[in-house]
């Protein structure tokens, strides 16, 4: 047979590895991608990190699920102790102090240690996993996230060359800042080994390449994330304005800043909804408790996505809050706009690339309460014309960025032709 013909026959299959997805509630920005992802491989393997948990996902018919355990025992963590004899270790080591100028912390040593340990179980477990492929299978590795299973496909890439690998990098897993030891482990030799690093945001480009400092920029490639939607903006005539965040009530995504904002507005009536729950919960409802009684609230829960698209649908929000003190991109800003919801986002991250004067309001990332609700305010007082232009801005940044069916089609045949 000749190799144009075997080429022509072989199959692609590509190996996903999850932190959580397809169990559990997170990862919820996988539930459309893995559509597509089906679609464009023969076969797609997914192997999650989530040991305990029920599926709670719905995924296509080419679609396998595994688990991974990548959690240490005590003796496995005594054991990750050899790393230090390890050359990897040392090549770490002397880029921490060379190029990131860092002082050699205890919380630093441990977490490279760790992180190898980890990253050469993944690599082991890829090579088992590749021993009985056979040699009509085209394979692809990507991990969702540029994590330590990121490093163990970037270990196997260096000892499986005819293997494609590949990473996604989205908010926690670029920014130093992110961690609490300010350091992320092994980005040059993840960089110098996988294939390819696809950042959801332009942002997070710029900061890889200026933070990291590999040297190697050809590796970086945007893809930004999307969400679908059939459904045109359209309006609802109501006398009172309504607003709705999305998120997990935790310290990051600062929801008591949209509360402590109503607490200044007194003259418009308002009705407040919020998707998502947390820790700070109770918080937001001490908060909710004193605010005047033109305002009205509702906590509504976690809910699953197809739920909250139907709520947008019904409702028409006139505008989207995300005050958030870090992002890559969120999600939940694409969906709102996919129904034509302008939004209010603080400049971090990547929210820049996504929001603007057009569609909403860029806010500088330390807002304080009284100056979000003075831009609620703003909004309030802007005729319906200029209140309709932004909701057609809003939509058309779905449309032009953000659509799953453009987003995720060019990323499946990019991966292919690696």
């Amino acid at each position: 047979m000749q190799k144009s013909e075997i080429a022509k026959n072989m199959k692609n299959k590509l190996i996903l590895f999850t932190a959580d997805f397809p169990f559990g509630t997170g990862e919820t920005f996988l539930e459309t991608e893995i559509n597509y992802l089906a679609e464009g491989f023969d076969e797609v393997l997914i192997i999650s990190q989530n040991n305990s948990g029920q599926q709670t996902r719905v995924i296509p018919a080419n679609c396998e699920v595994r688990r991974i355990n990548l959690s240490l025992t005590k003796i496995q963590k005594l054991q990750a102790l050899f790393n230090f004899f390890d050359p990897l270790f040392w090549k770490e080591r002397s880029i921490i102090k060379s190029l990131y100028k860092r002082t050699i912390t205890k919380g630093i040593i441990s977490t490279m240690l760790i992180s190898l340990f980890k990253g050469k179980r993944v690599r082991n477990y890829v090579k088992k996993l590749l021993t009985g492929e056979k040699n009509d299978v085209k394979l692809f590795l990507y991990s969702y996230w540029c994590d330590d299973v990121a490093l163990g496909l970037a270990l196997a890439q260096d000892e499986c060359p005819k293997v494609k690998t590949l990473c996604r990098i989205h908010r926690w897993d670029v920014y130093f800042e992110e961690s609490t030891i300010s350091y992320l482990p092994f980005r040059k030799t993840i960089t110098q080994n996988i294939g390819k690093i696809f950042s959801i945001s332009q942002d997070g480009i710029d900061y890889a390449k200026a933070v990291w400092k590999t040297g190697l920029d050809d590796k970086f490639e945007l893809s930004r994330l999307g969400v679908n939607n059939s459904i045109n903006p359209a309006n609802i005539e109501r006398n009172y304005l309504l607003l709705v965040s999305c998120s997990n009530i935790i310290p990051v995504k600062r929801v008591y800043l949209i509360a402590e904002a109503l607490k200044g507005i007194t003259e418009s009536a308002i009705k407040w909804i919020h998707f998502g729950d947390g820790p700070e919960r109770m918080q937001i409802e001490t908060i909710i408790s004193n605010l005047p009684s033109n305002i009205r609230v509702e906590l509504m829960g976690r809910r699953d996505n197809k739920e909250i698209y139907t709520y947008y649908n019904e409702i028409r929000p006139h505008l989207f809050i995300n005050v958030s003190s870090s992002e890559g991109v969120p999600v939940s800003i694409m969906e709102a706009m996919s129904f034509g919801i302008p939004v209010i986002a603080t400049n971090v991250g990547g929210n820049s690339e996504i929001v603007n004067c057009e569609n909403g309001y860029l806010l500088k990332a330390d807002i304080k309460p009284m100056e979000l609700a003075e831009t609620i305010k703003s909004f309030i007082d802007l005729s319906s014309t200029l209140q309709e232009m932004k909701q057609v801005a809003s939509f058309e940044t779905w449309k032009m960025m953000y659509n799953a069916d453009d987003n995720f089609s060019q990323f499946v045949k990019t991966i292919q032709d690696l």
